[in-house]
Order: structure tokens, then sequence, then C-alpha cells
């Protein structure tokens, strides 16, 4: 999009209209006044030899005169376009002020200020009598280059579509290849249009695809199938690179069986996408527990000339691992090493990760002495796997060790280490040290994320200590990071907790205001605590709350609702609330509720006992 700064200085660079001179007589008073004002001064003879006998050395050197004067105007006057064609218009033929060549040489000059040149480029072209001058390839060219020279995207783009500015094929190119480059990929999508619409230009293959694998490493697949639209709406055919990037956009989507089909497909095609696809749709595969659908991935890979690289291996080892498939995991990483591959780190680290999530403290030990006995350093993710698999199996001792031996092999903290260490103190009560690790983040440069804080509040909600919990809250928000459901609602329940359910509240409505969407169990919470605090009409304002947010109460919370109604006897509330329960699909009444429904209908209600037995009984 068009930069606001750029719409800024097109609007201080509007060029003034060339003023229209009348010629008329003179009444006697304007005859006194115009006799005190400057004399005009006459054409000088190179003009006059210029425009009377037309000679080419005389045209240019006076061409050169001319580009020299409005040079030294426009650099040394501010607001030069309100007097520089009445200066120059006295001396010299508009003919010659206007023309192409003078208009090149002028921003030959000015190359060096690409604005300055803009401002001069948009005053020649408002010109009544120069409407060419926009036209004209190479002032529009030299123009456009020194604004795209300057990364000024956005004034480039406003030339266009304000001027009939008309640059080069190659300009064009270069300025695409440029916005990719830098991966300004909304600005070349803009662009692209713009070129098509304004002058007609559709680039070729090569632009397409770097546009598509660039909006794929930039985590934007729904660019990919923005610029792919473009691309067959204006007919450039594709080629392997581009089935590449839209495979990897449907891996990116996890549509990884659409993803499968076009890999059939290219492959029918005698097509093979590259290495970069495979990895990825292997790897989505592995995760998602498509065993099958991988295996014949493989097969087309080693079909079409490409054997399974260490990095495919990696895939399938972390996508075992993840869905619990630890021991096949560790099949396929003996069977790598079998077939003389040599595992790197990462490798070895995602085979930890697995042995460790499956429980396998000794055997993910004895792999992390393997890689070491082959010369291999553990990383920073090699150490925090292990220090957090010691964390969450309660042992806080050896995952201290690890961290200090991780520290003490010259590997530094970063982010994730210290939010690890942060939530093992925290998951052994330790919140003190937790908050230490906390505070000291800044003092080492270590960024603090919103996982840092969430993960704090967590810890100290969690402990009763709210005052601090809710300060760490604050100062999250002073930081400018945006919280998440998940980080206000251990306030929220410590608040309940603690019987303090107004303020509980109060920070669900402040998380609403944010436009933060609150969880739904923060709800369950707030309404349980009204509820057990006998204040039925909070509880059921906040249940009406519930709903209007587009959540549903769970079980225990309409219990509790019904509960609370059935004990002031409010008997239609109590129906309305059954039947909300029941039409959500909500229908787990504990025996106690139902003896106390039963009680309080057939005490107050005789002929609707019928009515309300049959739903309990339908309950499965």
């Amino acid at each position: 999009m068009l930069a606001a700064a750029d719409s800024r200085r097109l609007r201080l660079l509007r060029p003034f209209r060339r003023r229209q001179t009348q010629t008329r007589e003179l009444t006697a008073g304007e005859t006194d006044s115009a006799s005190t004002s400057p004399p005009q001064a006459e054409p000088s003879p190179a003009a006059a030899s210029a425009v009377g006998e037309g000679k080419e050395g005389d045209r240019a050197q006076l061409i050169s005169e001319i580009a020299g004067k409005v040079c030294k105007a426009i650099r040394g006057r501010p607001r030069w376009e309100e007097s520089l064609l009445q200066d120059l218009s006295a001396c010299y033929p508009q003919s010659l002020l206007f023309h192409p060549s003078c208009v090149r040489e002028v921003l030959r000059r000015q190359s060096s200020d690409p604005f300055l040149s803009l401002r001069y480029f948009l005053w020649a072209a408002s010109s009544s009598s120069s409407a060419a001058t926009a036209a004209d390839p190479a002032a529009s060219t030299a123009v456009f280059d020194g604004l795209v020279a300057a990364r000024a995207w956005g004034a480039a783009m406003a030339i266009i579509r304000s001027t009939k500015c008309r640059p080069e094929n190659r300009s064009l190119r270069f300025f695409l290849d440029q916005l990719c480059a830098e991966n300004a990929l909304e600005e070349a999508l803009e662009a692209v249009i713009l070129l098509k619409s304004e002058l007609g230009f559709t680039p070729s293959a090569p632009f397409w695809n770097a546009a598509l694998a660039g909006s794929l490493r930039a985590g934007r697949p729904d660019l990919t199938w923005r610029f792919y639209e473009k691309m067959t709406q204006w007919g450039v055919a594709g080629d392997a690179s581009t089935a590449g990037s839209l495979a990897g956009a449907l891996c990116a989507e996890k549509r990884l069986s659409e993803a499968h089909r076009l890999l059939r497909g290219l492959a029918r095609d005698g097509v093979s996408p590259d290495a970069v696809f495979f990895t990825g749709l292997v790897a989505g595969l592995a995760g998602e527990g498509s065993y099958g659908e991988m295996s014949e991935v493989l097969h087309l890979m080693i079909a079409a000339g490409r054997p399974p690289d260490v990095f495919i291996y990696q895939a399938i080892i972390h996508g075992l691992c993840r869905n619990g498939l630890g021991s096949e995991g560790l099949r396929v990483f003996e069977e790598l090493k079998l077939r003389g591959y040599s595992p790197d780190v990462p490798t070895y680290t995602a085979m930890i990760d697995g042995l460790c999530k499956m429980g396998r403290t000794e055997e993910a030990l004895g792999l992390r002495e393997e890689m070491i006995g082959k010369g291999l350093v553990p990383n920073r993710y090699t150490y925090n796997v292990l220090v957090d698999h010691h964390w969450k199996k309660g042992d806080p001792a050896a995952a201290l060790r690890l961290h200090e031996e991780m520290l003490s092999s010259g590997i530094s903290e970063n982010t994730v280490t210290c939010n690890t260490m942060i939530a093992g103190f925290c998951s052994q009560g330790m919140t003190a040290a937790a908050f230490a690790v906390f505070q000291g983040m800044p003092a080492k440069g270590i960024h603090r994320d919103v996982i840092s804080y969430n993960t704090l509040i967590q810890g100290l909600a969690g402990g009763g200590r709210i005052v601090e919990a809710v300060g760490i809250y604050r100062e999250l928000l002073d930081a400018g990071l945006r919280p998440g459901g998940e980080t206000c609602d251990p306030l929220i329940r410590a608040l309940c907790n603690a019987g303090d359910l107004t303020a509980a509240g109060d920070l669900l409505e402040e998380m609403v205001r944010r436009k933060v969407e609150p969880l739904s169990r923060s709800f369950d919470c707030i309404i349980r605590g009204f509820c057990d605090a006998g204040n039925a009409d909070e509880g059921m304002r906040w249940l009406a709350r519930t709903f209007g947010a587009g959540n549903t109460p769970e079980e225990e919370t309409f219990n509790r609702m019904l509960v609370c109604l059935c004990a002031g006897d409010r008997l239609d509330d109590v129906l309305l609330v059954f039947n909300k329960m029941v039409t959500v699909g909500r229908r787990r009444l504990g025996g106690p509720i139902c003896g106390l429904l039963i009680e309080t209908l057939c005490g107050k209600n005789p002929p609707l006992v019928d009515d309300c037995m049959n739903k309990i009984l339908a309950d499965p």
C-alpha cells in the first residue's frame, strides 16, 4: 500500500498549473505602475538563433543552459513551482523549456536527489503544453529508477497512477524484483496489479516464482494463492518451481491430502518439486500420523531420483515421537545410522526429545553421551529438552545440574531456556526462584515474551501470591505485549478461590475491552463462585454472558447453578436453566441434583414432573 509519508509528500509536491498569460491594453494607471517594475529581459541571442535558424548545435547548447538554470532554481528556492515558468519563459521559448531533451537533462543532473527530481517531473508533466513529458520513456524511467533506488516504492507507484509516466520494461522488472528481494510482498502484489491495469505490463515466470516462494518463506501462504490467482488469470504458465511453491502452501495450511494429490499429479507429468517441499510434506504427514501416505511420498522421491536425505529422516523421527511412537522413531534412527548416514545434532536432539516424552530417561541420556562420543556438541535445544524433562519428572536437582552444565560449556541462555527454568521452578512451588529468573532476564539482554509472563503469572497465582501475579500482568501490559485468555485465566481462578468475585469479573471485563477472548473455563469459574456464595442473580447474569460470548458452560457449572436456584425457590429460572442445559447437550446430572430437581418441581408444579423426568431418563 502507498505509505502515509509518500502520500503526504505527493500532496506537498502537487505541481502548480502554468499560469496562462493574456495580453490587453494597459490603462493609464497601469502604465504608471508598470513603469516601476523591473524591465523584462530580451530573449538571448542564442535563443533567437535556436528558434530562428534551428541549428542543432545551438539547440543543444541552449538546452544545457536552460537545464543549468532550472537546476539552480529548484535547488535554491523552497517554493520554486510558483515562479519558475514565469521567470524562464521571458528568456526562453516554452517549446524548449518542456522539450523532452531538456527535461531529461534536468533529471540527469538531479539524479542524486530522487524526490527533487519527482517534484520537477510532476511540475513539468502538469504543464498543459507538455503532456508528452510524462509519456517520454527516458524521462519517466529516470524518475522511476531514482525512486526505486531510494526504496520510495509508494511514490514510484503513485506517479504511475497520477500521471502518464511510462517507464521502460527493464525498470518495471527491476522494481518488482526489488520488492521481492526486500520481502515487500504486499507491495509487490499491489504493484503487479497496478502495472497490469495502467501499463498492460505482465512479468514473466521468474518473478511469479520468486513471489510465490517469498510468500511461503514469509509464512504467508495466503499471499502465495493471491499471486497464483493473478498469474493464471493473466495466462502465465508455471513450471516445477511453481508447483513446488503451491504444494508448500498446501503443507503450510495443513492441507496435506491435497498436497499429496498434487505431488502424484506432478509425478505423472514427470515434474519433481524441490527437496524443501518433500521435507515439508513428509514432516506434515508424519506429524499427523499418516504413515501410509508418508511411505508413498518416500517411494515417489526415490522414483524421482531424490533419495531421502538426513532432513527427511529427521522429519520422520520428529513426527513419530510427537505421536507417541518413540519406539518406531528409534528404529528409524538406528536404520539411519545403518545406511551410513551420520545423524547431526538436531537429529540426535529430536530422538532425545522423543525418548524423554516417553519417559525413557536413561536411553535419552545414553544418546546424549553417544553424540558427545562422536564429537558432536549438544546445543541449547538439546540441553533444554533434558532440563525440561527433569523438571517435569520432579527431579529439580538433575534439572539444575544440566542447566549449570550448559552454562559451563559456553552456551548462553535465551528466552526459551529462561522460560523453561521459570516453569520448572513454578511446578515445584519455588516461585521465589522463578521470580528471580524472570527479573534477571533484562540484565542479561534476554527478551521476555508473553510465555515468560504467562508462566510466572500462573505460578504466582497458583501459589496464592495474587497481588504479585496481578503486578506481573500489569507489567505485561506496560511492555506493550498482548495478553491472551491463558494469561488471565490463572488470575481469575485465583481471585475466585480467594472469594474476590468482583475483581475476577472486572478482570474478565477488562479482557473483553482489550479485544482479548477469555477462556470458557474463566466464565465457568466466576459462575461457580457466585453460585457457591448463594448469589443467584450474579450467577444468572454471568451464565447469560457465557452464552453471549459463544461458550457453553460445563455440566458442573449447570449443576451448581441449579442447586443455587433451587435453594432460592426460583422455579422459573430452574426450568429455564434445565431446558438450556438439555438443549446444549449437557445432560449429566448428579444423583443429588436429580433428587433436588424432582423435589422442587413436585412441591411447586406437579404437572411438570413427567416432562422433567423424561428428559432426565433420556440421558444416555
